[in-house]
């Protein structure tokens, strides 16, 4: 995955149509990430444009479209902002996401002998892996020793599994099953009573590792 991408196309042999992306910011809650982009002219020591008419540019983004007009007139040796922004983008269930981007340019000019009319160029980038930890629930506040209880695992991705475990009255964990999909029936031991000789109930406590594979997503208690 990247936080940064870039991709050039050549409007002369001296002068180069460069779009850029950058992360911003993510939203692990909302499952979204946000960027900036801009649409770059870079000129070489010899690139100098005399160009003051207004020009088309247009940008898509994820599916989501930007367009305008701009002035491409450059000195040599510089880099001038065509046009910039920032698009927020939706993750995939799982967290991934690679997302396509297309731009364009108007030029409308005759360099060196040669007329140059639109330039255009198009790319993928991947962002970061937005983790998606479950959180579980159970189907009661409270049981009886003895009495079974569902632990619901309502995952982000169908590809996730889960590693329970619980742990009574601040004792160590103890492992209730691996490689738990949506949900697991499970029966609170009787011997728990042993952990709380002189109470007549104790917390449990119980531990949600969601899993990818054998990657870790995160850890949730309820």
């Amino acid at each position: 995955m990247a936080s940064s991408g870039s991709k050039s196309v050549a409007v002369t042999s001296w002068n180069t149509l460069k779009f850029n992306w950058t992360h911003v910011s993510q939203s692990v809650g909302n499952n979204t990430t946000t960027i900036s982009w801009t649409l770059q002219l870079v000129a070489g020591s010899s690139g100098r444009i005399d160009s003051s008419a207004s020009k088309d540019w247009s940008v898509t983004v994820n599916g989501t479209n930007y367009s305008g007009t701009n002035t491409i007139g450059i000195s040599n040796g510089a880099t001038k902002t065509l046009a910039s922004g920032k698009t927020t983008i939706t993750h995939n269930a799982d967290g991934s996401k690679t997302f396509s981007y297309s731009f364009s340019q108007e030029f409308g000019i005759s360099f060196s002998g040669s007329s140059i009319g639109t330039k255009s160029g198009s790319g993928t980038g991947a962002l970061n892996t937005i983790p998606r930890a479950t959180t579980p629930t159970l189907s009661a506040s409270s049981a009886n020793m003895g009495t079974a209880v569902t632990i619901n695992t309502p995952r982000a991705s169908s590809s996730f599994t889960h590693d329970l475990a619980y742990a009574f009255a601040g004792g160590s964990y103890v492992s209730i099953a691996t490689g738990v999909a949506t949900s697991r029936s499970w029966t609170v031991p009787l011997d728990l009573a042993s952990s709380i000789p002189n109470a007549t109930s104790g917390t449990v406590t119980i531990r949600c590792i969601t899993k990818n594979g054998s990657t870790t997503i995160g850890t949730k208690t309820v």
